[in-house]
């Protein structure tokens, strides 16, 4: 029989096992797949990535928990278990590429408060290339813009969150990113999860960007200088662990013969024929679908407070497969304003409704609650598993083990 001093030893012995797994050191993912699975070609395509389930796509990081676009952000999201990590590309004045939401600076950092880029705050026209319809019109924009400023400058600025309803913690001490140092990022924690991590990168306001680089007297166009980064970080053909996406269809007709990369065309708005038709001359890999306005469209309660659905949802997914493309839809929150009512303030029952729906990817800004999901779905290590939990550290391994100490301590004792 055990005695008092043999139980407490065990149960000692289980809760040390755990404590040996530093969350603060375990490079991830939660909920760690078997590592065979990863290099599994019925499971991952030639890029590395799932090809059973949907692609987990961490928005601007895991921008939900820290500030958009940072080091922290790309980093935890990448130990969290993200398959891909988005940047929107920011050209800088010494053609250098920095990941920010938008390449003017005020909203998510202190550029406002440096005195000596004061006189740098100007306009400049965001609109597209098409006077007849809205791929990505911003209008006029006053502000700091990341092209005026050269790389080394960028880096005296610090990073807040984006969102007042957000964790404050971590403002002010994180600087820019570079998309470099988010492949570097990437292929670091790649490897020691033993599995692929990709990039998501964005050409945002490739006209306006254009206009602005004519204008100083320079040939090349932004497009082409971010081809070449990704060209020269690895990034160049169809098997490469990268989506390369825009708004402006005009920016993907551009770049479809000088690059093989996977090109995904984001919209927020329905597509008439003849739009169809451009894009199905261009060998896209997917569509990035804004679900609220195309999918699941909603509008304000009465009070304003909140959001209801307007019905069924459409049959809009089905439309971008008939079309051969992939669905990746955006932008996934967990907050209960960016929710409808109907999801009961419950995150999970719009990503169910989303996956029974078809959606192929969930760009979120809380890539640990989508893998979390698909581990509670079954769904993320095999389609045939019925539970994704393998050996090795994960919350839910750690919390099942302590249990299992005290409740047999409890059980011996009384």
């Amino acid at each position: 029989m055990l005695t008092h001093l043999s139980i407490f030893a065990l149960t000692a012995s289980l809760c040390s096992s755990q404590a040996a797994e530093d969350p603060a050191t375990d490079p991830g993912p939660a909920y760690p797949c078997p590592p065979a699975s990863y290099s599994n070609p019925e499971l991952y395509g030639p890029d590395g990535l799932p090809t059973f389930r949907p692609l987990i796509i961490a928005h601007r990081g895991a921008s939900g928990m820290y500030p958009e676009h940072t080091a922290l952000a790309y980093r935890k999201a990448a130990e969290q278990g993200a398959d891909l990590i988005e940047c929107d590309l920011a050209i800088t004045k010494d053609h250098k590429f920095i990941c920010a939401h938008e390449p003017y600076l005020q909203l998510t950092t202190n550029i406002g408060n440096k005195t000596e880029f004061a006189a740098r705050k100007t306009t400049y026209n965001m609109d597209d290339d098409d006077e007849n319809f809205d791929w990505n019109d911003k209008g006029d924009i006053t502000n700091w813009f990341s092209f005026d400023f050269n790389l080394a400058e960028l880096r005296r600025l610090r990073k807040k969150q984006a969102n007042g309803f957000r964790d404050p913690r971590y403002d002010w001490q994180e600087t820019v990113v570079t998309l470099e140092e988010l492949v570097q990022m990437t292929r670091e924690v790649g490897e020691k999860q033993g599995r692929t991590i990709g990039i998501y990168p964005e050409l945002k306001h490739s006209h306006a960007i254009n206009k602005i680089l004519a204008d100083r007297g320079e040939s090349k166009r932004f497009e082409d200088h971010a081809l070449e980064e990704l060209n020269r970080l690895g990034f160049n053909s169809s098997d490469s662990p990268c989506f390369l996406q825009a708004f402006e269809i005009s920016s993907l007709e551009y770049v479809r013969n000088k690059t093989d990369l996977k090109l995904v065309f984001l919209t927020e708005q329905n597509l008439t024929d003849t739009v169809w038709e451009r894009l199905d001359k261009l060998n896209l890999a997917g569509m990035g679908v804004d679900k609220g306005n195309l999918v699941t469209p909603g509008h304000k309660d009465d009070l304003k407070r909140g959001s209801y659905k307007w019905g069924e949802p459409t049959d809009f997914l089905d439309v971008v497969h008939e079309h051969g493309l992939k669905a990746h839809c955006f932008t996934f929150r967990n907050e209960w304003m960016k929710l409808y009512w109907e999801h009961g303030q419950d995150p999970y029952s719009q990503l169910e409704e989303f996956l029974e729906l078809g959606t192929d990817g969930y760009f979120s800004d809380f890539p640990l609650t989508i893998r979390r999901f698909l581990h509670y779905k079954g769904k993320l290590c095999s389609p045939r598993m019925g539970s994704s939990r393998v050996s090795g550290s994960s919350p839910g391994r750690t919390i099942s083990l302590t249990l299992i100490a005290f409740s047999l301590v409890y059980t011996l004792l009384n």
